[in-house]
C-alpha cells in the first residue's frame, strides 16, 4: 500500500465545531457555560475551549432560545481585537490558537479550512428543560 494512502487513513479530520451550551447548575436567572468542540468525522467531540459562559440579570423564563444561541456563538467565537489591532489580524489570532489548540491533540488543519467549517450550538439538558418550562 502506498504511504500517501497510510497517511491520509490515519489523519484526522473536523466534520464540524458543536459548542454546547448549559445551564449552570442551581441558577434562577439565565446563567449559560458553553464548551466550544471540535466534532471529528467518525463522530468523536474533542473540547477546544472550556472557559466560556455568560450570565445575564433575566429570569429563565424570560430566556429565548435564539439570543442563548446566539451569546454563545459570541462567547466561544473570535474576541473583539484589541486596542490597536484589526479585526482581520483578531479573526487571524483566534483561528491560529484553535489550529493549535487541534495540533496539540494531533490534528493538522489549516486555519483556511477551520473558519469554512459549521458551527452550531447544541443545548444541553439541563437548559433544555428549562427552556421546555418556560414554554420556549
Amino acid at each position: 500500500m502506498p504511504t500517501g494512502i497510510n497517511r491520509k487513513a490515519a489523519m484526522k479530520a473536523i466534520a464540524k465545531f458543536p459548542s454546547l451550551a448549559e445551564a449552570e447548575p442551581g441558577s434562577t436567572q439565565v446563567s449559560v457555560g458553553v464548551l466550544f468542540q471540535a466534532q471529528l468525522e467518525d463522530g468523536k467531540c474533542i473540547v477546544l475551549l472550556d472557559d466560556r459562559g455568560f450570565s445575564t440579570s433575566a429570569q429563565w423564563q424570560q430566556a429565548r432560545p435564539e439570543e442563548i444561541r446566539d451569546t454563545a456563538l459570541a462567547m466561544v467565537g473570535p474576541d473583539e481585537p484589541a486596542p490597536g489591532r484589526t479585526q482581520a489580524e483578531a479573526l487571524h489570532d483566534y483561528w491560529e490558537y484553535i489550529a493549535s489548540l487541534l495540533a496539540a491533540q494531533q490534528i493538522q488543519e489549516p486555519t483556511e479550512e477551520l473558519v469554512k467549517l459549521e458551527h452550531e450550538v447544541r443545548f444541553g439538558p439541563r437548559l433544555q428543560r428549562l427552556l421546555a418550562s418556560s414554554g420556549r
